[in-house]
């Protein structure tokens, strides 16, 4: 499954004091950390910094390829279509754009940038009845966003559908509705290569010990087909979960990666 680091995010007070102070030290560490944890991309989003967000932006990722190297893939995570721009023109490996909707406004400022950069897109069942709230919102959401990259050539092998996790601690069938949306999405576009993605913490939000939902939560979506996710891979306990869960569906030829994980630790 692919990893997309959550971590360095100016919403986390940590990320925003080191944007404040430009402290490198900060950001060179958890770059650090979460690509030697596993992750496989590092979503960079410095948009509460508001009119510096595009300098932040270019600051981190600066500082990122200084620290790791070339080769780290990027996820530019940005409402502001200007940040997006900014942010991919400076990316080495292949990019990710966190992320589009149906609001055909911004679909139309981010496709000249998808058309130009050929980057994996986090697509959301968002549109403008607002959030989703059934297994056919997402559905029907999904196909809007399908039929509309589709029709300015954009590869559905780029296209991770994020159905939108909403937190159990006000609407405790959402987490139930999410799952089965996975498993739906897959069943029905899978095969022409569309992906699924979510931000797995969202499940949580507002509840103690947040970390044991977020694992129940990952293994039972990887078993609906999951094909990424936003965590935090120096979480032990999601990694383990993950790790296992990959051997466990056979996903893991052998179970190797489940012992070079073991035998790593």
């Amino acid at each position: 499954m692919l990893i997309i680091s959550e971590v360095l995010n100016s919403t986390r007070k940590e990320v925003r004091e080191a944007l404040d102070r430009r402290d490198e030290a900060i950001i060179r560490r958890l770059a650090r950390e979460q690509v030697e944890a596993g992750a496989d991309i590092l979503d960079i989003n410095t948009a509460t910094s508001m009119k510096r967000e595009i300098e932040d932006l270019e600051w981190v990722i600066g500082l990122i390829y200084d620290e790791m190297g070339e080769e780290v893939r990027l996820s530019i995570d940005s409402p502001n279509p200007e940040a997006v721009a900014a942010g991919l023109g400076l990316c080495k490996a292949r990019p990710m754009i966190n992320s589009i909707s149906n609001n055909r406004e911004l679909q139309s400022q981010l496709t000249p940038l998808i058309e130009e950069h050929h980057p994996d897109i986090i697509g959301l069942t968002l549109g403008t009845r607002g959030m989703p709230k059934t297994v056919e919102d997402r559905l029907e959401e999904s196909k809007r966003l399908i039929d509309s990259l589709q029709a300015v050539g954009v590869e559905l092998g780029q296209l991770y559908i994020d159905p939108l996790v909403m937190t159990i601690g006000s609407n405790q069938e959402q987490a139930h509705t999410v799952i089965e949306a996975v498993r739906a999405i897959k069943e029905r576009w899978g095969a022409q290569g569309v992906k699924t993605c979510v931000g797995l913490s969202n499940v949580s939000f507002g509840l103690p010990q947040r970390s044991i939902i977020n694992q129940a939560f990952l293994a039972m979506l990887m078993e609906s087909g999951l094909d990424a996710a936003l965590m935090d891979p120096t979480n032990t306990g999601m990694m383990n979960v993950l790790r296992g869960s990959e051997a466990l569906m056979g996903i893991d030829n052998h179970c190797l990666g489940y012992i070079k994980y073991i035998r790593g630790k």
